[in-house]
């Protein structure tokens, strides 16, 4: 027996021995069924959330721009599977946006106030829902078609990768195949120059409000636009909440 082939044994020897080692579990794939039920009963399940009747969180957020990093104060206010509201106040810009049921605004110092349309508005009515997969069989919550796609990885760990498409808006949703936890979100956006970039949403440091799971970080990366580091301090549930605030001023 040559040096060679002892070692093509040795090696697969070796690889026989790491598949027995690694747990049916790990190996069996999973359907779509299974990654988002596991997904919503990891945050906490479908029930406690339904308890929730409004959000409302406070923190800092830093926008890593072309001309440098700006830090400023944020709010978000949501009124689950409903309306959505959140604000950027800095010393050198300010903005604030909603959704607020049927239709998306943006008003800020730069551009005043618009009409958000496409990615933008899909990607603000899609803050309203406590979880992405809650639409998952059930209508009532928005006509979303959901897919299984290839699975991927994330900083080395595995993650499944769920396509969603409402209307002609479309996202990924890759989700923990371990924690089962939503981590990242990707989705097209346009960009200022001209063409299409591919925007991540990442949701880091979950902690549990009233048993559900909620991220108290999060990052927004817009490849050549602007990078946003937003860190919750403060999360309050059930408030009563002005609803004028959805509506464009």
């Amino acid at each position: 027996m040559t040096t060679k082939t002892r070692i093509e044994q040795a090696g697969g020897v070796l690889l026989l021995a790491c598949v027995l080692l690694v747990p049916a579990a790990t190996v069996q794939a999973q359907t779509l069924d299974e990654i988002i039920e596991a997904s919503l009963e990891a945050a906490g399940g479908r029930d406690a959330m339904a308890r929730i009747t409004s959000v409302k969180r406070t923190g800092s957020s830093t926008m890593n721009t072309p001309f440098g990093p700006i830090e400023g104060d944020t709010e978000l206010i949501i009124i689950p599977n409903q309306k959505v509201y959140q604000s950027l106040d800095s010393e050198v810009f300010q903005q604030t946006s909603a959704w607020n049921g049927t239709a998306a605004w943006q008003s800020d110092t730069m551009q005043g106030t618009v009409d958000l349309e496409c990615a933008q508005a899909g990607n603000l009515q899609a803050q309203t829902l406590l979880h992405y997969f809650l639409p998952f069989n059930t209508p009532e919550l928005g006509q979303a078609e959901y897919r299984k796609l290839d699975d991927t990885e994330v900083e080395g760990r595995p993650h499944h990768v769920v396509g969603v498409s409402v209307g002609t808006f479309e996202i990924e949703i890759l989700v923990d195949a371990e924690t089962k936890m939503l981590r990242q979100v990707r989705f097209e956006m346009d960009n200022p120059d001209g063409g299409t970039v591919e925007a991540t949403l990442d949701s880091l440091a979950y902690e549990a409000f009233a048993g559900v799971m909620l991220a108290t970080r999060t990052t927004l990366d817009i490849p050549g636009v602007v990078t946003i580091d937003t860190t919750f301090t403060t999360t309050e549930l059930n408030v009563e909440v002005d609803h004028s605030i959805f509506e464009k001023p």
